[in-house]
This record gives C-alpha cells, sequence and structure tokens, in this order.
C-alpha cells in the first residue's frame, strides 16, 4: 500500500490508510467548517452505529478534527460501468439498503436537540431557501431554474423528521459480491424528512429512477404517486446548489448550472414518467 494515493480524496477531507491498513483515518479541510463535518458524522455515526451499512467508528479526534473507521469493504460504486441489467438490480438493493438503514433509526428527536441545538427540517429548508432567494445569474435560463428551485423549495412541507444526509453521490456507495455493502461520508448529514431524501436519491443519475421509485414507496420512504416527485427531486438541486455556494463563496457558471439541472432534474424526472 502507497498512503493516501490509493484512496480516493473528497474535496471536504483528506483519507489514508492507518498503520495497520485495517482502518481509515479522515482529516477534515477548511472546505466548510472542519469541526461541524466533524460534529455531523460523528452524530451520524452515534445515530445510526449500531447498523452494518456503515463503517465502524473506532476513533473520534475533535482537536484535528479527524476520526479513524473501518474500511468499507469493496470498491466505490463511482468506478463501476455497469450494464443496464446490473444497473437496474444494483439500484434496488441500493434503495433497499437505504430503507434498512434509515428504518432502523427513526427518532431523531434527541439527535435534533444535541446535534442541532432543536433546528430541523423546517430550518434545513429555510436555509436552503434563503441562498436561492439571494442567489443571482446573469443568464436568463439559469434565472428561469433558480424560480422553478425557490418555488420548490417554498413547497416543501414538513412530515416525520430523521436525520439523513445530503451527499449520495456514487463514490459515497460501496458494492462488494455483486451487492452494495457499506455506505460512507456523513459530514454533510442534517435533520430533514424522509420526503427530502427521496428527492436527494432520485436525483443522482447513477442509478435507475424507476426501480429507487418504486423501492422507496414500498418501504415507506415516499408514500405518494410519481407524479409528486418533481418537486423534491427539484428541491434536492437547489439543497446541493445552496450548500455548494454556502461552502466555496462561488456561484456556479450558467454552462454548469444548465447542464446539471438537465441531468439531475429534467432527466430524472423524464425518467421516471417513462415506462420503458
Amino acid at each position: 500500500m502507497n498512503g493516501e494515493s490509493t484512496l480516493p480524496q473528497g474535496n471536504k477531507s483528506r483519507v489514508t490508510p492507518t498503520a495497520d491498513g485495517a482502518g481509515i483515518r479522515k482529516v477534515y479541510n477548511h472546505n466548510g467548517d472542519p469541526h461541524g463535518k466533524y460534529a455531523r458524522e460523528v452524530g451520524f455515526y452515534v445515530h445510526y452505529g449500531a447498523s452494518p451499512l456503515i463503517p465502524d467508528l473506532l476513533e473520534c479526534l475533535p482537536d484535528k478534527p479527524a476520526i479513524v473507521i473501518t474500511r468499507a469493504p469493496g470498491v466505490p460504486c463511482s468506478t463501476m460501468a455497469p450494464a443496464s441489467d446490473l444497473r437496474r438490480r444494483l439500484s434496488v438493493d441500493y434503495a433497499d439498503k437505504v430503507a434498512d438503514l434509515f428504518c432502523s433509526s427513526a427518532d431523531a428527536s434527541a439527535v435534533k436537540e444535541s446535534l442541532f441545538a432543536g433546528r430541523g427540517a423546517a430550518h434545513f429548508r429555510n436555509g436552503v431557501l434563503s441562498v436561492l432567494d439571494g442567489y443571482a445569474t446573469d443568464s436568463r435560463p439559469s434565472e428561469r431554474i433558480l424560480a422553478r428551485l425557490r418555488t420548490a423549495a417554498r413547497g416543501v412541507t414538513i412530515t416525520d423528521e430523521l436525520l439523513i444526509k445530503l451527499d449520495w453521490n456514487a463514490s459515497n456507495t460501496f458494492v462488494n459480491g455483486g451487492a452494495i455493502s457499506q455506505f460512507i461520508d456523513f459530514e454533510q448529514a442534517f435533520i430533514g424528512t424522509r420526503e427530502m431524501l427521496a428527492g436527494i436519491l432520485l436525483h443522482n443519475p447513477f442509478w435507475c429512477a424507476r426501480s429507487v421509485f418504486s423501492v422507496l414507496r414500498r418501504r415507506g420512504l415516499f408514500p405518494h404517486p410519481v407524479a409528486a416527485v418533481a418537486p423534491w427531486v427539484g428541491f434536492a438541486f437547489g439543497a446541493v446548489l445552496a450548500d455548494s455556494f454556502e461552502r466555496s463563496g462561488r456561484r456556479w457558471s450558467a454552462d454548469r448550472l444548465e447542464s446539471a439541472y438537465r441531468r439531475h432534474v429534467v432527466d430524472r424526472i423524464a425518467e421516471l414518467a417513462s415506462r420503458a
């Protein structure tokens, strides 16, 4: 093993193997508040630590801040280019494993008080809307997109709360032996709702949208018809945009905003509506 070059690196932390190779040391950088990221991730591990779907938390190092966790088995899904049949099968397994994780500890009231000072899903929604309201662009197509995102955020209703996370990139989901093995990276944890979680999952182009949606409905994470999905997918995209701007202070270019909106919202809703 040749150190950190063997491990994929995110933009919010640096990861290196421990000396014995059995664990991963994750040190939070200054892309956002490092202590906030540390607290949210540790809080997620405490809340869902009994689940085999996340690594074990071996050590907390608040002064760095950093944590040490066990290695996730297998490889990140982002390293794969699955054929359509495998993609559908993995998408079903992915959604079922997500449901297993979030159904394992539904009561978020204690972690809401201890980690978020009582601020819940309404606070998150209002924060996203505040950023979107102040987000300016000189592109007419981009402004139309922002108007749609603001409308989606204003329409968000608050149902049962749970501790979820914003970052569900394929690089944060591991596959081993043809099945989803574990999820990693929880520094973007927040108190949200099942509908917010559904929108976040469905806006990820790596997965088959209809397969994921069918599981979410069956498992009760989104007990609504497919026609009700669009605002939540739009809100998820708006939340990612707002988070990026808050962390970096930089607005996306018009080309990036418009192409990302097509890929993560327009194309995903079209896939959900398709019967193919």
